[in-house]
């Protein structure tokens, strides 16, 4: 078994084995959080590969699409909904902006070291500097957007926020 495939089993065991930590009561949330991120970083993998930016040679369905599955259907999408778990509600600002900057950091972490270390993942174009900002401005945006979303649609059942 080469080291790309032992890496997509390694983060399956990981997503599925953190879903058992979700408390049944904020099932919902989780739930929509994982669905809500997962279309954002499917159509940001689609237009990315569409550009010519990214390519995945190794990848699970390679008839289906040209995205790896793993990587942007369950390990990105469990990070956010541990962001928004984990999110301080009544805290100050600086340890909100440090828990963004954190779990973003993980998603574009990741994801560079997937695209510069594995086959899972390789950058077209640009420098090392200008992928891994071009990798935290993208998941910045999609933690922004799904973020608002998430706290838009539990606005009613938010008691101290999210």
């Amino acid at each position: 078994m080469s080291i790309e495939r032992f890496i997509l089993i390694a983060m399956v065991i990981i997503s599925i084995s953190t879903i058992l930590y979700i408390p049944k009561d904020q099932s919902r949330k989780a739930l929509l959080s994982f669905l809500v991120f997962q279309a954002t970083t499917w159509f940001a993998s689609i237009v990315l590969v569409q550009t010519g930016s990214v390519i995945f040679p190794v990848r699970e369905f390679t008839k289906a699409t040209k995205v790896v599955f793993t990587t942007e259907f369950f390990f990105y999408p469990i990070i956010f909904v541990w962001f928004i778990f984990l999110s301080p509600h009544k805290i100050s600002v600086i340890y909100k902006i440090l828990h963004w900057i954190l779990f973003i950091s993980i998603s574009s972490w990741v994801a560079y070291f997937l695209g510069k270390y594995t086959n899972l993942s390789e950058f077209i174009k640009g420098s090392s500097y200008l992928n891994i900002f071009n990798t935290y401005w993208l998941f910045s945006l999609q933690y922004l957007l799904c973020f608002l979303y998430i706290k838009w649609f539990f606005k009613k059942n938010l008691r101290g926020g999210i």
